[in-house]
């Protein structure tokens, strides 16, 4: 006969349960029989059969602690095979047995089963969530899940022997739909604790096994469905608050997931074993072992960037605890960013990474646009509005307050922490703007993400490699003067020098191992596109329209001093500007092609978008050179020199343009990088660049001798050569370029009352003088250090030839020599180079606008230091400046820097449109210097001149006539001798003793002196030499009654001179 629906209920819960409420049965004997719930039914007068209503006593029953005791399963494991008992059941009815069924029949049995599964989920998700309620035996509930997602996310789901084998994510659905804000997060939180566990293990951490890929995969399969990923934000786990620094990377859901990386910190294995012998690999092999691990890290990064973008999709709630965790990551390790990182408090290289470059995929929706849409959605007080409030103001803030004291401790691009704060301060007074949208928050995330991230890492990636190159050449100058360690340190030598050849190696392999991530072409093209966005997002900050993109850039004005800049620009973070710069210095010296990778430059010219390297770059250096007031960081400017260097760069040993010198080099025998000749011909393009470049990096010349810190005194001259050889490159290109520097220097020759039209051309003028007194400065120090460097190089291998003749001096003799030319040598390397091109720079400016050099308040200065070293290089001492090797080992060529010097006499002594006056000024100067100029010196110099063919006949000739010129000279000096030695003291310069033609007053002392030497004497120090007092050339005021009166004493004391020597 047909069973009844009830008859049929009790076989079907029986065979899914396991169980039965019938001990006559014989078909049931191997099934637990519920005794108790039986003699319940029958006390009822109900009959002993499991139906629906019956069903959840019988469950209960059975997760009694005897039965599960007796059973050998937890109570999950027994849960779990019913459900999958009724997975089994359920597809009968509904495949072709159940087709033969009467539709109601069946519907009421699918009605019947469907209850019982949900029943069997609730409990399920009740063992992982309270697994305290049930009895403790077996394997845990968060186990056996965990278990069954790694098995079905791995390679062989088939080899999961557990009861959910093969239908993990029908029981994650199902979990989904009944706990659905109904505590899914609790549910789910045991199981992402569980996967974390296994990913944190030594077996599944490294990329080298391959047991990441599923675990990794098990918690892509978790977030794939919609309302599981909706659950992890609000899970307790998530972003627990007694995390911070580095237990983030440990104590947090996802922590351990962003841990997996193929960084040497994350994993030793990487350095030691995958890369043991990459530093004795060819440069192939090496790349075949870094394409190796790339491809898996890509593949590793590509899940971690899923997982997030999935939990982002959910929901604006969860999108915004994304944010919260992600943001009190970075803040809680803000010590990465610093220069001293004790790395057992933050997390490492590897787990920053990761975080960095999961961003960097939610901003590539909005940062990879060609037309840059949506630049204008990025709000400059996204930290008032976002990072400093709280969730009840809309903010992004945590309770400990960690991310709004991280934003506002920063580092701001010009304001300092006092004026920073009262304006946050005043702007969270006010109402709490209306929420950006979710571009605002990605872009400041993804910025901050990248700056304690790649960032960082890339900085000790640099530093990394100075110490490799430190380290080797100790070893190879240990290895070569043995000798002048003691016996003692000789017998020891072979086993120190083994430790430092170990602790090479160590470094090598972790340069390789860095090597692999930080180059990876993919990863810098995504990083150079989000930075492209940053620089178009700063540019429109600045813009004079405040329309960049979608206008074309409007330079900002500069005439109005500190208002000029805007208050929001002030509040950004420096290292938006910073990091820009950083990762475009680091590209160009470790990676150029990615310059011009197609997949970096995302726009295609004009109207199709701004290409990063050709449109966008340019722009943004040209514009911060220009307007250096909206930085206030000069290390900033300075790095903005040196990108301009790097893609112009034109290597020295290739020079051909020497002023006024024949000969030179072959250019063109080394190859470049397409990215110069592509970026030259950028800036050539760029009508920014073409109006303001020039006049910017001749004003950087000046500012950078101050930049704050305290090897300022040093760093301005590497900063100045870069400046320098930039010029020289673009002087070299195109005749624009000599063109705006001519009309630059020519502001000199403006009136008084035209210069007075506008701020920009008085500071221009102030500029020019202090361009020039520096110019003047630095050769004389440069020259100075270089020439005295190599006489000390000259002196020791003079003695050493001598000590190897005879016989060896004695050992700490020997030692110290060393010392001194090894320190010798490093200074001379760097002092000459830096001196040839400093001396370039005069001889190629005094020829183009000869008139700021022959200043009187410089003329003086400059004359005696180009008398000196023309005695360094042509008189009596200049054969001590030959030295072994000098051309190729220090870059020092004497001849050239002789041609040179001398061209400057010639375009300052000899007739000019400047007039006769500033021509006999500089000649004058020339002669009067008593401590260095004869003409014999002279005679020589032409000589040496003429018999190396250094010049042509025309400039031989036009040196004997300014030598001549300063002979004839020297009979008039002889006049203003006499009239100093006669003159009151009240006719005196009171610091040079010289005869004052301009007298001014200083009104800060009240002292006279004469216009030409104070203003020389302000240009290297803006205070009263007198009592230190600040002072401008603006405050000198003049006296023209004494000005006659001293004119009038010289015509009487010039008339008995001359009527003396009759």
């Amino acid at each position: 006969p047909e069973k009844t629906f009830e008859q049929w209920q009790d076989d079907a819960f029986s065979s899914v349960l396991a169980v039965t409420l019938d001990s006559t049965n014989p078909k049931r004997k191997q099934r637990c029989y519920l005794d108790g719930v039986a003699a319940e039914l029958r006390d009822e007068g109900a009959a002993a059969l499991l139906t629906t209503a019956t069903l959840e006593r019988a469950i209960v029953a059975r997760l009694d602690e005897r039965a599960v005791a007796s059973s050998g399963l937890s109570v999950f494991e027994y849960l779990a095979g019913c459900w999958r008992r009724s997975l089994a059941v359920m597809g009968n009815l509904q495949g072709a047995r159940g087709s033969a069924l009467d539709a109601g029949v069946r519907a009421a049995r699918v009605q019947a089963l469907g209850e019982a599964q949900a029943l069997l989920v609730s409990y399920m998700g009740l063992a992982l969530q309270l697994p305290e309620m049930f009895p403790q035996a077996g394997r845990p509930a968060r186990a056996l899940v965990a278990d069954a997602l790694v098995a079905e996310a791995g390679a062989d789901a088939g080899a999961d022997s557990s009861p959910l084998q093969g239908h993990a994510d029908a029981l994650l659905a199902q979990l989904a739909a009944r706990f659905a804000g109904d505590g899914l997060a609790e549910v789910l939180a045991p199981v992402v604790g569980e996967l974390g566990l296994r990913a944190l293990a030594r077996a599944n951490r490294s990329l080298l096994q391959p047991g990441f890929r599923s675990i990794l995969g098990a918690l892509e399969l978790l977030t794939a469905n919609r309302q599981c990923a909706a659950a992890i934000p609000h899970m307790p786990t998530f972003d627990p608050d007694d995390c911070a620094g580095r237990r983030m990377q440990t104590g947090t859901a996802l922590g351990p997931f962003l841990a997996l990386s193929g960084f040497a910190a994350s994993d030793e294995a990487i350095a030691q074993v995958y890369y043991a012998d990459a530093p004795q690999r060819s440069r192939q092999d090496c790349d075949a072992l870094h394409a190796g691990l790339r491809a898996t890290v890509r593949v590793l990064q590509a899940a971690q960037a899923e997982v997030f973008g999935r939990l982002v999709r959910s929901d604006a709630d969860e999108r915004t605890l994304v944010l919260r965790l992600s943001l009190r990551t970075l803040a809680t390790n803000a010590l990465r960013s610093g220069m001293q990182v004790d790395f057992a408090r933050v997390v490492d290289d590897g787990f920053a990474d990761n975080l960095a470059c999961v961003w960097l995929q939610l901003a590539e929706p909005f940062a990879n646009d060609a037309a840059l849409a949506r630049v204008g959605r990025v709000d400059a007080d996204w930290i008032v509005a976002r990072a400093l409030r709280g969730a009840a103001d809309g903010g992004l803030d945590d309770e400990q307050h960690h991310i709004s004291t991280y934003w506002r401790e920063l580092t701001r691009v010009n304001a300092d922490k006092q004026r920073a704060d009262a304006y946050l301060d005043a702007r969270l007074q006010g109402q709490p703007a209306a929420n950006g949208g979710f571009i605002p928050d990605c872009f400041f995330t993804a910025a901050a993400a990248l700056h304690l991230g790649p960032i960082s890492t890339a900085a000790r990636f640099v530093e990394l490699l100075k110490r490799i190159l430190r380290f080797r050449g100790d070893i190879e100058r240990i290895e070569q003067t043995p000798e002048l360690l003691t016996p003692a340190q000789r017998a020891g030598l072979p086993m120190v020098l083994q430790r430092w050849r170990d602790q090479l190696l160590g470094m090598e392999r972790e340069k390789c191992a860095l090597d692999a991530q930080l180059l990876d072409p993919r990863r810098l093209a995504a990083s150079m596109v989000f930075y492209r966005f940053v620089m178009a997002v700063l540019l429109r900050q600045i813009d004079g329209r405040r329309a960049f993109p979608q206008q074309a850039f409007q330079m900002p004005a500069e005439d109005g001093g500190d208002q000029q800049v805007p208050e929001h620009w002030r509040m950004l973070p420096e290292f938006l500007v910073e990091d820009t710069v950083e990762f475009v210095v680091f590209v160009i010296t470790y990676a150029p092609d990615t310059l011009i990778d197609g997949a970096a430059q995302v726009g295609q010219g004009g109207e199709t978008g701004l290409r990063t390297f050709d449109d966008i770059l340019p722009l943004f250096v040209v514009t911060f050179l220009a307007r250096p007031d909206f930085i206030s960081n000069p290390y900033l400017k300075a790095k903005l020199v040196d990108i301009l260097h790097m893609l112009t760069y034109r290597d020295p040993r290739e020079d051909d343009d020497y002023v006024d010198t024949l000969g030179g080099n072959l250019p063109g025998s080394l190859r470049l990088h397409p990215s110069i000749q592509r970026f030259q011909c950028a800036l050539d393009d760029s009508a920014l660049a073409r109006a303001y470049l020039i006049p910017a990096l001749l004003r950087f010349y000046v500012d950078v001798e101050q930049t704050g810190a305290s090897s300022q005194f040093y760093d301005k001259f590497n900063i100045r050569y870069y400046i320098a050889r930039t010029l020289r490159a673009l002087w070299a290109r195109a005749p624009r370029y000599v063109e705006a520097t001519r009309r630059f220097f020519m502001q000199t020759d403006v009136s008084a009352e035209q210069a007075t039209t506008t701020g920009s051309a008085r500071r221009d003028m102030r500029v020019i003088e202090e361009f020039v007194a520096r110019l003047m400065t630095d050769t004389t120090y440069l020259l100075d250090e270089s020439l005295s460097k190599l006489a000390v190089i000259r002196d020791i291998e003079k003695r050493q030839k001598q000590g190897l003749a005879q016989e060896q001096p004695p050992q700490e003799d020997a030692s110290d020599d060393a010392t001194r030319l090894q320190e010798a040598e490093r200074m001379a390397r760097s002092y000459v180079s830096l001196a040839h091109e400093t001396v370039h720079m005069l001889a190629f400016l005094s020829r183009l606008s000869p008139r700021p050099f022959q200043a009187g308040e410089v003329v003086g200065r400059l004359a005696a230091m180009l008398n000196y070293n023309l005695d360094q290089l042509a008189g009596p001492k200049c054969s001590n400046l030959r030295v072994q090797d000098m051309q190729q080992k220090y870059s020092f060529n004497p001849r050239v820097l002789l041609s040179e010097l001398t061209s400057v006499y010639v375009h300052l002594g000899l007739s000019s449109s400047n007039g006769s006056e500033a021509v006999d000024r500089f000649v004058m100067a020339v002669c009067a210097d008593d401590r260095s100029y004869s003409h014999a010196l002279f005679e020589k110099a032409y000589a040496i001149l003429e018999q190396r063919s250094l010049k042509s006949p025309d400039s031989l000739e036009r040196l004997r006539e300014f030598a001549r010129k300063c002979q004839d000279a020297k009979v008039d000096s002889r006049a203003i001798e006499y009239l100093e030695s006669q003159a009151p003291d009240a006719y005196l310069d009171p610091l040079l003793a010289s005869l004052i033609t301009e007298p001014v007053r200083l009104p800060t002392s009240d002292n006279v002196m004469d216009l030409a030497v104070i203003k020389g004497q302000l240009l290297s120090d803006p205070r009263d030499p007198f009592n230190r007092a600040p002072l401008t050339v603006d405050m000198l005021e003049p006296l023209p009654e004494l000005k006659q009166e001293i004119a009038q004493w010289r015509e009487r004391k010039m008339e008995e001179y001359r009527s003396s020597i009759q």
